[in-house]
This record gives C-alpha cells, structure tokens and sequence, in this order.
C-alpha cells in the first residue's frame, strides 16, 4: 500500500510559476503529478483560488458530459507547464535566448486574450474567464500571469530552488533566497550537510 500524497505546496509567488511546479519531486522517487487528471487540475485551480466552487463543479459537469474536451484540456494543460518550465527555467539559468522561446508560450496567451472579458465588478479592471464554456478555461490565468510575469520588474527575480527543480519569484531584500520552501528544501539540505559533516568526522577520527 502506497502512502498517500502529500498537499502540494503553493511556493512559487507567481501562479505561472506555481502551476509549473505541479509535479512533486520530480526527479526522485515518490514523483507525483498533482494535475494528472482533468478533476485534479480542477481542483488545482481551486486551490490556487482561480476558480470557485460553483464554477468548478460546472467545469467537472461539463467534463462527464464531454470526456474527450476534458482529456484535451489535460494535454494541453500538460504542454503549457511544459512550455512555462522551458520558459522560466531559462530565466533562472540565465539563459539569452528567452525571445526566441516566447514563440512557444504565444499560443496559450492569445487564447487566453480571445476569451477574456473585462470584469470591472470589484471597482477595478480585470480579466475574467467566467462565461467561457471550454474545459481548457482553467489554462487562461495560467497564461495570463506567465505573459505579465515575463515582461515585469520581478522576471530578473525568477530562481530555481538550488535542491530540486522547482522555481519561485525571490522577493527577499538582498535576494538571497535560494530554497522553493525554507521548510521543506530548505530543511532537507540542511540536514543533509550536517550528516555529510558527522560522517566526515567519524572518517577523520
């Protein structure tokens, strides 16, 4: 009996970011995708507040009732975090070629523009997605906030945690961050230098 997984931590500061890190530990051994099915990334979009519970209980109704849309969505899901990783894993490697990659993520933003409405209900402008019909909805804030992270102030502070591959938006002060989660990464490293110092101590004694 497998152990069940745990809640996926919400670490990145940017939705973008956060939806790229949706898989758990990806290089190790208990890898879990946390959006492998379309209920999952339903319930992803909840989690990170980009859907209601009403809407969400529309989008799994329309789901059943349209599995092919749904499985659509999925993969097209699982492209745009594929596309976000190329994308700012570049920028935190300190690649140059981002431009060029930008060709790749276009595509998601345009269909996130094609179906946006200008909500201004809450005294400000914004974009919502609440009238729109297609499964692949949930995609759009995705898309969104991975447009308006690449042309912000904040793209230059897009790390990659210095344990796994996740990546974050550092807003420490002198950006000394280099952890996903100070408690999780952060902890493990720690941990592992301090049995890495005992064992080298019982080597030289």
């Amino acid at each position: 009996m497998t152990d069940a997984p745990r809640e996926l931590p919400i670490v990145g500061g940017n939705l973008a970011l956060d939806f790229a890190n949706t898989v758990d530990d990806p290089l190790g051994p208990t890898r879990h995708d946390h959006v492998a099915t379309y209920p999952d990334l339903v319930r992803w979009s909840l989690r990170v507040d980009t859907l209601d519970e009403q809407r969400a209980e529309q989008l799994l109704r329309a789901a059943e009732h349209d599995p092919g849309a749904a499985e659509a969505a999925l993969e097209r899901a699982h492209e745009l975090r594929e596309v976000l990783g190329d994308v700012f894993g570049a920028v935190a490697d300190g690649a140059d070629d981002i431009a060029g990659r930008w060709s790749r993520l276009r595509p998601f933003a345009a269909d996130a523009v094609a179906a946006a409405e200008l909500d201004t209900r809450s005294g400000a402008y914004r974009w919502s997605w609440s009238g729109a019909d297609d499964p692949a909805v949930v995609l759009h804030p995705v898309a969104t906030a991975a447009t308006d992270l690449l042309v912000s102030a904040e793209l230059g502070r897009v790390k990659r945690c210095a344990r796994c591959p996740w990546l974050y938006v550092d807003r420490s002060k002198n950006r000394s961050r280099r952890w996903c989660d100070m408690a999780d990464c952060g902890t493990a490293e720690k941990m592992g230098r301090y049995v890495a110092r005992r064992a080298a101590r019982r080597r030289g004694a």
